[in-house]
């Protein structure tokens, strides 16, 4: 991924930070990958084979936890489900909600106009 994407889509926000406050280590890298990845996805990934490398590289840098800890995050349980739970209920991020599922409604009709105009 190109480093203005990086940027673009996996850097912390001022307004997400109290959201991330009080986690640690594996569940601290793993809540924020689920916040930035549900925001433009409008869904959580399903594992970390939906994570590229330099993806978590960058938000682990972020949260200074090293990037193995992601391997000690619990992809099923409560833990996580509290966590998608946090991020679909966050006073102030629907916003970033709704930005990321007009991005989704763009890109599908460039998609389509592209498509009808080369056939």
């Amino acid at each position: 991924m190109h480093i203005d994407e990086l940027v673009e889509h996996w850097t912390i926000l001022d307004e997400e930070r109290d959201l991330i406050a009080g986690k640690r280590d594996a569940t601290r890298l793993g809540f924020v990958i689920l916040l930035k990845f549900y925001t433009p996805h409008d869904r959580f990934p399903r594992g970390r084979s939906e994570l590229p490398d330099d993806v978590v590289q960058h938000v682990a840098k972020q949260v200074q936890v090293p990037a193995s800890e992601l391997g000690f995050y619990e992809w099923s349980g409560s833990t996580i489900e509290y966590h998608r739970s946090q991020i679909r209920t966050a006073p102030g991020l629907s916003h970033l909600h709704d930005r990321g599922r007009h991005q989704a409604g763009w890109l599908a009709g460039r998609e389509h106009r592209a498509r009808r105009a080369s056939a």
